[in-house]
């Protein structure tokens, strides 16, 4: 980032009054008061559980330049300070203003499930042919956003950053700060519906993004998510890309499940295809696939280079990252979860699994409001076709999963230890286990919990 502090109080103020403000250059921009060095200005940011007015002191000690405040602050009279109505907006012009600063092209990507994955894969791939700035594992809010588009030098060949939405408004005042040239939505499931409502109104917030696209900028979209693409098209022409219709001028589809996990997918822009052999055999990663070749096909790389650098990805952590301990395979799908990640996770841990035992170490889906109970409802069916060795079961949604799981072993466990117990019992020494969960559950915990054991590093080596 290279702004004056007379420029930020000028797109904050629309004046400069702090004295040889032209004169200083931030070095960065902070809303963590145990971050703040010298040079930087500190945004005083109020949470549910801080508020960050009361570290505003604590910031100007150990540095700052200047402090940004939404309140009357007179036991900072005297020391720099610029004050504003919000400042969680203030963060996000000054993040725009960057944007328009900036040369980099802005990949902007946005979908229900997968975004860290898409947005990782597309910036690796895209490495190939230029620089590349991208937003750190999911800081994809309103906070988020502004934040990782100020650590860049704005010398970058391409922002790729990925955008979250759980509100109506949300899209609305993310699309303006970053701008896009290139917008990309990869599909919609029933997530965040406690805010947005209805998938039909997921379909319509998601391709919002579309409406804040730079003049001659491009809108890239899914055509297999059937409310998405007539949500799209109400905005604009999107390049479509697919992992279900194999006419379609970009396309991948799962060819073969490798021993390891890994899998052989198959590329398509236009009339070229070539295949890549990827660190999942999900088929859903076909359709991460899809969005990736399409964004880097569409931004000029041949096909040859784009699955070259396909080749060479390396999934982000606890997105369904695939561990192997001898004869054990443990899949760590521990961030998150919703309806349409669960089932696809579900789906590509039994084809991993093959003949081998399959077990299931799930935990709630959150935020799906009046849908939560069905959608648990129908997680229990999910778990009887699917018929694992067991299913291991943390949260509240546990009776609604067992009233559908037609008599398939469903262990409610509370801690890993029981887990532990649980798993021990069974006397596997072979199986594909997968853990996921919405955030809050720390499956994570779970996974960690079976990896030691395995590994012999509480004491055990047997699972």
């Amino acid at each position: 980032m290279k702004l004056t502090l007379c420029e930020l109080e000028e797109q904050l103020m629309g004046s400069s009054d702090l004295p040889n403000a032209a004169d200083i250059e931030i070095a960065a921009v902070r809303i963590d008061s145990r971050l703040v060095k010298k040079g930087d200005v500190f945004f005083c940011i109020e949470g549910d559980n801080f508020d960050g007015h009361n570290f505003a002191q604590q910031a100007l000690d150990a540095g700052a330049v200047a402090v940004v405040v939404s309140q009357f602050m007179p036991e900072l009279a005297g020391r720099p300070t610029i004050m504003v109505r919000d400042t969680v907006q203030a963060l996000g012009r000054v993040g725009a203003y960057w944007r328009m600063k900036s040369n980099a092209r802005m990949i902007a990507v946005t979908g229900s499930a997968g975004k860290t994955t898409v947005k990782e894969m597309l910036a690796h791939v895209l490495s190939a042919s230029g620089s590349v700035h991208k937003n750190f594992m999911n800081l994809n809010n309103q906070l988020g956003l502004p934040l990782s588009m100020l650590e860049a030098t704005g010398e970058e060949t391409y922002w790729v950053m990925e955008l979250g939405i759980s509100l109506p408004h949300d899209m609305g005042e993310l699309g303006p700060i970053a701008q896009p040239d290139m917008a990309i939505v990869h599909n919609i499931g029933p997530a965040h519906l406690e805010g947005l409502g209805s998938l039909e109104n997921v379909a319509v917030q998601k391709s919002s993004l579309f409406k804040y696209i730079r003049p001659e900028g491009k809108a890239l979209c899914c055509k297999d998510h059937e409310l998405l693409w007539s949500a799209a098209n109400e905005i604009t022409a999107p390049v479509p890309f697919s992992s279900q219709d194999e006419n379609a001028q970009y396309y991948s589809t799962l060819l073969h499940t490798l021993p390891d996990g890994s899998g052989r997918f198959l590329l398509k822009a236009g009339d070229e295809t070539t295949e890549v052999v990827l660190p999942t055999c999900g088929e859903h990663f076909a359709e991460n696939s899809a969005a990736v070749t399409c964004a880097a096909h569409q931004l000029g790389m041949p096909l040859t280079e784009i699955a070259a650098q396909l080749a060479t990805v390396e999934l982000p952590k606890q997105r369904f990252h695939c561990h192997t301990h001898g004869e054990w395979t443990l899949i760590d799908d521990s961030y998150n979860a919703n309806p349409l990640s669960m089932n696809r996770a579900i789906d590509t841990a039994k084809r991993i699994a093959d003949e081998r035992p399959l077990v299931l170490v799930l935990g709630d889906m959150l935020e799906l409001g009046e849908e939560a109970g069905c959608a648990h409802c129908d997680l229990g069916e999910k778990i009887a076709s699917v018929k694992p060795d067991a299913t291991f079961y943390f949260g509240r949604h546990y009776a609604e999963v067992a009233s559908k799981t037609n008599g398939s072993t469903l262990v409610p466990v509370n801690k890993p230890d029981e887990f532990l117990n649980g798993i021990h019992e069974l006397g596997l020494s072979n199986a594909v286990v997968l853990f996921k969960g919405s955030r809050s559950c720390r499956m994570e915990n779970y996974f960690h919990a079976l990896s030691h054991e395995i590994n012999g590093e509480s004491g055990g080596n047997k699972a």
